[in-house]
Parts: structure tokens; sequence; C-alpha cells
């Protein structure tokens, strides 16, 4: 791991849990040297990542200036920020946009539908891997090498899908379908429908676009042709990357 590499990862220690620390504490977290770990965060504080407080630092502005940059420069956010909110004004649900970086899907948008349904992983928070359909379909969509790789990793946290070849045919089985349906796997009471995002035409899948639903509100829906607008919406942020 490189220098600047061991620097920026000091950004994943804060959390809604450890909003702030001391540079001692993130230096026991990382396993740093205390003298590596100032260094380090000076640097970060310097550029405006961090921020310090009588000797305790927490994230800095500069996080909020490069979230506005990437909402008006990311092509996928830009072609997918319409078609979600026209999703959203017909069906009522809450819209979300998922992406996957390295081994870590996080939601990158989130539009309120006639009801703000106060999602557990709302925007800028981490997904399960392996839980909600947002997710599911993103990983349903690697390639088998790279699914055998993973689940090799994570073998103790799939219960029923701890056995690879039950894991490989379920993930077939929602690349197969186009889209998935997760009912209360994030939180108790909402029902997910997911379809994922191809990078561009015939491109890899790295996201997903996905409405959310109190079981109430979606069992008034056909959930099959729900399924089809997703993925016709899907295609069309594709085309437009």
């Amino acid at each position: 791991m490189s220098s600047l590499t061991k620097m920026l990862s000091i950004l994943d220690v804060f959390s809604s849990s450890e909003m702030s620390m001391t540079a001692e504490a993130i230096a026991e977290h990382m396993g740093f040297s205390r003298t590596t770990c100032y260094r380090y965060v000076r640097e970060l504080a310097t550029v405006g990542l961090l921020v310090s407080h009588n000797g305790v630092y927490s994230l800095g502005p500069r996080i909020i200036h490069l979230d506005y940059n990437m909402r008006q420069s990311d092509p996928m956010l830009k072609a997918a920020v319409p078609i979600v909110q026209k999703l959203v004004e017909v069906t009522g649900g809450n819209g979300v946009i998922s992406t996957l970086y390295d081994e870590q899907i996080i939601n990158v948008l989130h539009e309120t539908g006639v009801e703000d349904l106060h999602l557990g992983f709302s925007r800028g928070r981490i997904m399960p891997l392996f839980q909600g359909a947002s997710s599911k379909v993103i990983v349903a969509a690697m390639s088998r090498a790279r699914l055998k790789r993973l689940h090799e990793r994570h073998q103790a946290s799939l219960g029923d899908f701890a056995d690879w070849t039950a894991f490989w045919r379920h993930c077939q089985l929602i690349v197969e379908t186009g889209y998935w349906i997760s009912r209360g796997e994030l939180d108790a009471g909402f029902v997910g429908i997911a379809a994922p995002i191809r990078g561009e035409t015939g491109g890899e899948i790295n996201s997903s676009i996905s409405l959310i639903f109190r079981e109430e509100h979606f069992a008034l829906f056909d959930q099959t042709a729900v399924g089809r607008i997703l993925v016709e919406a899907a295609n069309r942020i594709s085309v437009a990357i």
C-alpha cells in the first residue's frame, strides 16, 4: 500500500459512530506510528479533507465541495437524475442509484417519493454486499471468477448461500430475471426492486437503479411491470452515458 493510499485511508475511519478522533486515536485504530499519523493528518487538514478542533479531527469542508463537483460532473449521475425523478413522480416510491467501488457499494443518489421513507441506507451510506436488491443486481453481474473470490472472502456471512454452487445459481437467476426484488432485507416493512446499469452500452455493470416502497404500497403494483420499467430506465441511463 502506497503512502498516499495509507494517508487517504484515514478518511474511512470517520463514520456516524466515530465522527471525530484525536491523532493518537487514529494512529491506534490504523496501526500507524504516531509520527506517521501526525504527518498524515496535518497534510489532510492542509487541503481541507480534515479539520481540527483543539486537536480533535473530523472530516473537512473540502469533502462537501468534492461531493458537489461529483454530482455536477459524473456522467452516470447526470444521466440518471431526470430518469429517477420521473420514476419517483410516476410510482411514488423512493428512487436510489447505487455504485460499486473496490468491494463496497454506496448509494450516490436518493430521490424522495410521496413519503420520505428514512431509509437506513440512504445517500452516502455503504450498503451490505449481499443484502438488498440494489446490491444484489450489481454483485450478480460480476464474472464467475470474481464472484468465486468474493464468495471465498465473505462465505461466513452468506447464510443460506455459504455453499458456492447455491450462491452461483442464485446470482445466475438474478441475471436471467433482469431485475430483483428484496423484502425487508435492509429495512423492515420496505420492499426494494432494482435493475443493473451498465457503465456504457455493452460495458461492465457497476451501478444499479432502485425503487423502494412500503410493502402495502408495492402491493398495489404489478411487480413484473415495475421490473420492466426499471430495466428500461437502466438501459436509458446506459445509452445516455
